[in-house]
């Protein structure tokens, strides 16, 4: 959602990491079939920084009918992987792939390794495989990567630490968010990188993840393995989410914007109207939300990390100077 806004700001050098522990759908049977890492979170990012015209970029997500052989495959997974068994470099393969769909960034998987999510929970069952593991429905105790702490893709390290905003989110917490911060050396580029580290709390909670979930208790589960103190913002929606829209969500509900207790990990909340009010599911609009961080990034004093109210709509809706 954020990489299709920031397209848009050609003077922004946007960079993003992907996982690659994904083992259900399109991707999970690529993996069983070629011993691969997931690449299917890779091709959304390519074609989210694609323009929205290209058709190229249009067919990457196109799926093919039917669930036997190439069935059920989306043709971006399968030119991926194709890219891959040539090239024998998952980098490689992402990097061909972004030109096909003339990505306006650059996507980096988050290790080239074929790494499995596991879990604990609560209770102490241990479950492997991102699928089993939010079939349980269960509260999450802990998350890791087998083999634990895999290598980084080269030349990741080095982009987080030349970073002037690292934006963490929104997505699958547990799932998404989690496993980029479980690859080797990847916490410690974020803390030592200088650059604005920013949370972007989800709108919805998500079932077998982040039930009954609030904001502070997001950021909570990113400290968790990032580390207290690393996260200076946190973004939520102010804008209501109404009724019509809920009844679509049988299972989840809005995240609670619970702004003291986000102050009380001196990190600064920012709420603003980031929903998407064009589409009947419950989305941000990706424009809304880069221009917010754009915001952010050109007004932001270094040297005040937590300023001592939270920032309102007023106060963060400021307007955006382009400076290419």
């Amino acid at each position: 959602m954020l990489l299709r806004g920031l397209r848009c700001h050609p003077e922004i050098a946007t960079t993003a990491m992907g996982c690659v522990s994904d083992n259900g759908g399109s991707s999970g049977r690529l993996r069983r079939t070629f011993s691969i890492p997931a690449v299917g979170d890779l091709r959304n990012c390519l074609v989210a920084l694609s323009d929205e015209n290209n058709p190229l970029a249009e067919l990457f997500q196109y799926r093919l009918p039917g669930e036997e052989d190439a069935g059920g495959h989306t043709l971006g997974n399968l030119v991926m992987t194709a890219l891959l068994c040539r090239t024998g470099s998952l980098s490689e393969a992402v990097s061909h792939a972004g030109k096909l769909v003339e990505s306006r960034g650059r996507v980096l998987p988050s290790t080239e390794t074929p790494a499995t999510l596991c879990a604990e929970f609560e209770e102490r069952r241990i479950v492997r495989g991102e699928v089993e593991i939010t079939s349980q429905r269960r509260p999450i105790r802990r998350v890791w990567l087998e083999p634990h702490h895999p290598e980084p893709t080269p030349g990741l390290l080095a982009a987080l630490l030349a970073a002037d905003v690292i934006v963490l989110g929104p997505g699958s917490l547990y799932t998404s968010i989690v496993p980029n911060l479980l690859v080797r050396g990847v916490p410690d580029a974020i803390r030592e990188s200088g650059a604005l580290i920013m949370l972007v709390s989800n709108l919805m909670t998500q079932p077998g993840e982040s039930d009954g979930f609030t904001a502070a208790d997001h950021l909570s589960a990113v400290e968790d393995y990032l580390g207290a103190g690393t996260v200076q913002f946190c973004l939520m929606n102010s804008s209501p989410i109404h009724g019509r829209r809920l009844a679509r969500y049988t299972e989840a509900s809005p995240v609670e914007n619970d702004l003291s207790a986000i102050t009380r990990h001196n990190v600064l909340p920012v709420a603003a109207d980031l929903l998407d009010e064009s589409t009947p599911e419950v989305r941000h609009d990706s424009y809304k939300l880069a221009r917010l961080v754009a915001e952010l990034w050109r007004n932001t004093n270094r040297s005040i990390v937590c300023p001592p109210q939270p920032l309102t709509d007023t106060q963060a809706s400021i307007s955006f100077f382009r400076t290419a």
